[in-house]
């Protein structure tokens, strides 16, 4: 009976260690290069975009995660034959990222490893004052940022008027140099430049004012 039991604890403990053949694993984590931290509490979503039946362009949902004080997260994924992979991640301090993983590079019985980096969000307001009579100014925001609605654009603002004291805000990627730059008319005709450049920190809305 004794040797019974021991062996019943044996079998007990390797069953424990089997590895799982049923599905693939991702064990990665989600960073943030500029401030050096992985991203916790971002909500993490694992696509899939199925080969069976013949291509398919649209990816289905098949797992989720919430990423852990370190930024990991941890997904299994039913084994299939599938075109592609797609982790996409969202963090209310952060752009949304999303990420397309080739099944080639996804191991067969071995977790798959990868840090998928995002980057986080910052505001520039721009504070436009008028003080001087001047007829029009003409402004962008240059900087890396996302494709958001709110995001800096390519394009130019333009306000007109005697009596401004307006501002501009929008999002742009964190721990970067930025500028505001443009032209303005005075009350004379004369073209003036505009140039301010300034750190934005990370998480933070930074303000620059325009005297004009």
């Amino acid at each position: 009976m004794k040797l019974l039991s021991i062996l019943a604890i044996i079998l007990l403990i390797l069953s424990g260690c089997t590895k799982k053949t049923d599905v693939f694993m991702f064990d990665c984590v989600v960073y943030d290069d500029k401030v050096g931290a992985g991203v916790s509490g971002a909500s993490v979503i694992m696509k899939v975009q199925n080969a069976a039946g013949g291509f398919n362009p649209s990816y289905v949902t098949v797992g989720s995660a919430i990423t852990d004080s370190n930024g990991r997260f941890y997904i299994e994924v039913d084994k299939g034959v599938y075109y592609s992979f797609r982790v996409e991640v969202t963090d209310s301090k952060h752009f949304n990222g999303t990420f397309d993983i080739n099944p080639d590079n996804v191991p067969f019985s071995t977790a798959y490893s990868s840090t998928f980096n995002l980057e986080p969000k910052a505001w520039i307001s721009t504070h436009l004052i008028n003080q001087s009579s001047s007829q029009t100014a003409t402004f962008k925001v240059v900087g890396e940022t996302g494709t958001c609605a709110d995001c800096c654009q390519s394009s130019s603002t333009i306000v007109q008027g005697n009596s401004v004291d307006s501002t501009f805000t929008c999002q742009v990627y964190g721990e970067q140099q930025i500028e505001v730059k443009g032209t303005y008319v005075d009350e004379n005709g004369g073209i003036n430049q505009i140039l301010k450049t300034t750190f934005v920190a990370a998480f933070d809305t930074t303000v620059v004012t325009i005297l004009y």
